[in-house]
Formats: C-alpha cells, structure tokens, sequence
C-alpha cells in the first residue's frame, strides 16, 4: 500500500529471499548475532534509507548508474528468475546438482520419481506460454491455477504415501525421508500470530554497542544496506522498464523514483519491528506489469491480496512449486527483452553491462552483479584515462557525461538535443575518442 500510495509505481513489497538467507546463515547462525539484533540492524538500515530516500541521495547514486548497466538489468534479473525457475527448492526441478559440471539436466525418465513433478511443470510452462501469445488477460494466474489443482486432486487422491508429487526432489517418494510433503491444503483458514517476533527488535539494540557483538552488528547494517540499495533499485529499473516508465535515458520520474524509495525504506523497517527480516521490491513484480499494470493500483490490489490471504494461509502455502516455477521462468523471458536497449557496438557500456547481466544468476546475487558491472565500467575509464591524456581529450570523458545526465529529466534532454540522441557515444559516431 505504501508503493501504491506514495509513488503511483507498480512495484511490490515483500520479504527479500537472498537477505533471509544472509540474515540467517551469516548473521545469526554464522557470526552469533542475537536474532533480535539482527532485527535492530534491519530497522538501523531501514533508518539510513529513509535518511537518503528524503533527501534525494539514493535516486542520484542510482542515476550515476552507466547507461549500458542501467539497461541491462531488467535482462540480468530476469536470467535470476529463470534460475530460480529451473531449480528444485522454488521452480521445476530441471536442475540438479552435478560434480563435474556443477549443473546438469534433471532425469526426465519415468524411473525417476521427480519426473512427474518436472513433466507437469513443463506443460504448465507450454499453457501458459501458448496463453501469453495468444494474449489472453490472466494468463501467468491460469497457469499456476491449473498446475496447483491438479497436484492437490492428485494428493487427495493418492495420499503422502502414494502421491506422484512428493517434495522435495531427491527423496524418491519416501515419505518417511526429512522434510517430505505434498502440497494439499492442510486446513483453510489459520488464526495469524506475531507471538515472540513483533517488537523483539528492541531487545537488540544493546547488542550495537556490547564489544563482542558490535563489530558483527554493524557489517550487517552496512550489508543490509548496499544488498537492498542495489536489489531494490536493480529490481525497480528492471519492471519500470517492462512497463515502460522509464524515460529517454532510462531513469524512473525523479520526484515519483523519491517516494519509491521512501516506501521501500519505510516497508524495511516496518518489516522489521513486526519480526521480518528486509522487506524489498521484488522482481516478481514483472507478473502484473505483464497483465497490463502501469499504476500504483496494482500495489494496492496486491497488498489487498496479501492481507486477505493471512487468515487463509493453508490454502495460499499450499501453491507448489511446479505451478510457480513455470511461471517465473516466463516472466524472466520477458524481462530479457532489455539487452536491446544496449549499444553493443561500444564495449565501454556493453562489456560491463554483459558482466552485470551474467554475475546476477551465477552468483544468486542482483547487487553482486551491479557491483561487478560497475567495477568494470569503473575500471576500464581509469585505464582509458592516460591515452585520452595522450590524445588530447578529456580523461574523464564518460564520467563527466554520467554525472550531467544524472540531472537531467528524459524529457529536457530531447528538448534539448533532440529526440532519439544516442545515449553512448559509438566509435563509429567519434573515431577521436576511446
């Protein structure tokens, strides 16, 4: 609601997967961290955003983004998606790990268990393609409607022991392995509790200052903050530019971009208060901008949509992942669609930009990937700097570029210097400069 209300975006809030997996693993179960601290680091970050979300900060360090990164990051998080997608955990099952080559193509034959999960899982993936092109209103919500009905009438039917959908993948279908389930409603409707986790946060703030924990609790702060400054905006510039509301130079409306990122601060640390590690944009928000969303109206349906599915969270947990998983595959194709945006003739904006695209799905990371995008773009300017000295030119010729463009609205640049000027500068458009 707060997305909807402050900033008019089609962008929704939930809890971030990769910092859950920080948040846990390195922080409280790695590091030690109280988890109630780790909760008062979340609301800390929260505090930071929130500072250079009012004053305008966050959009500038987004807008000094280069161009050939900024366009490529819709693409980088849909292959994330699409990686997801073709795991085990959250999507179709389709890769499995492998010593030799660290992924390979899940069995497919009918000896194997996991097959049947993996077949439906593909033909929910064909329907709902076919659905797609066929532009039908709905379709990545009718496609994960018919792959979550036929798994629960198929566990009704068969029960845990004789299911042909068993989770998770691996277990071959014992149901007396840890962790097995199918995915049927256990019940409909639940009474909802934050018994132990609202306000806990409070119990942490000690922990910020105690000299065996404060060192440990301000990594974290500082790792909440740049993994949410880079997963958020990645994410914010990948469905905008879906949706197409981006302008000339890929940058979101500067006063609309603020209070996005205000809602985004705020939902972080109402989040945490209530017991929930970093609350963030998320990519996801792809499936509505595919159904047409433009406004902030589809964020105030969805968390409409949210709030009524807490007392009814037997039903909504029992969504199994092959229905979902089809489904994240496709919105990531669409996603792609960004890599045209890209001048590829001009490696000072490609190289980086293919670097940020690939690093995301193969370090698990959006942030990891901008990080090394820009690392590259960082890098190849300071050694550009000496031969353009050399030549006569501005060593710093792109930087000063970035930095003028990051105060200009799409709109007055094309008053300006007319409509349709290249964002990059190719080495065919200027032979002098490198």
């Amino acid at each position: 609601w707060l997305m909807g209300i402050l900033s008019n975006f089609p962008f929704m809030l939930a809890p971030g997967m990769g910092t859950n997996a920080y948040f846990t693993f390195s922080i409280v179960l790695g590091r030690g961290l109280p988890w109630q601290a780790a909760f008062a680091a979340v609301f800390v970050a929260g505090c930071l955003f929130t500072l250079l979300s009012v004053t305008g900060m966050r959009t500038l360090l987004i807008r000094l983004f280069p161009e050939g990164i900024k366009e490529i990051i819709g693409a980088g998080v849909g292959l994330f998606l699409t990686f997801i997608a073709f795991q085990s955990a959250e999507g179709m099952g389709f890769s499995v790990a492998d010593p030799a080559t660290l992924v390979k193509l899940g069995s497919l034959s009918s000896d194997s268990y996991d097959s049947a999960k993996m077949w439906l899982s593909l033909a929910v993936l064909v329907i709902t393609a076919s659905l797609l092109a066929a532009k039908v209103p709905g379709a990545p919500l009718i496609g994960i409607v018919l792959g979550t009905v036929i798994c629960w009438i198929e566990g009704w039917a068969h029960g845990t022991e004789g299911s042909i959908f068993g989770y998770p993948f691996g277990t071959g279908g014992d149901s007396s392995a840890k962790d097995f389930r199918i995915y049927v409603p256990t019940g409909i409707v639940a009474k909802p509790s934050l018994e132990g986790l609202a306000g806990a946060l409070f119990e942490g703030f000690d922990w910020a200052f105690h000299p065996e924990t404060s060192s440990t609790f301000w990594t974290a702060v500082t790792t909440f903050c740049y993994t949410d400054l880079l997963d958020s905006s990645g994410t914010f510039f990948a469905v905008a530019k879906v949706a197409g509301l981006t302008d000339s130079r890929g940058n979101l409306p500067l006063a609309r971009q603020n209070m996005a990122y205000l809602a985004d601060a705020l939902a972080m640390m109402v989040g945490s208060v209530l017991g929930v590690s970093t609350v963030s944009t998320f990519a996801e928000s792809t499936a509505g901008v595919a159904d047409g969303a433009k406004t902030g109206l589809a964020s105030l349906v969805t968390g409409s949509c949210f709030l009524l599915a807490i007392p009814f969270s037997p039903i909504v947990s029992a969504v199994p992942p092959l229905a979902s998983g089809p489904i994240l595959c496709l919105l990531g194709a669409m996603m792609c669609s960004s890599v045209k945006g890209v001048d590829w003739d001009d490696f000072q904006e490609s190289l980086p930009a293919f670097v940020a695209m690939i690093t995301m799905p193969f370090t698990f990371s959006i942030g990891y990937g901008i990080i090394a995008g820009l690392g590259l773009w960082i890098s190849i300017q300071l050694l550009l700097a000496p031969l353009r000295l050399y030549r006569g030119e501005s060593p710093m010729v792109r930087v000063h570029k970035l930095w003028g463009s990051a105060f200009v609205e799409g709109d007055e640049e094309e008053k300006g210097s007319g409509k349709g000027t290249p964002s990059t500068i190719t080495p065919s458009q200027s032979f002098g400069e490198v």
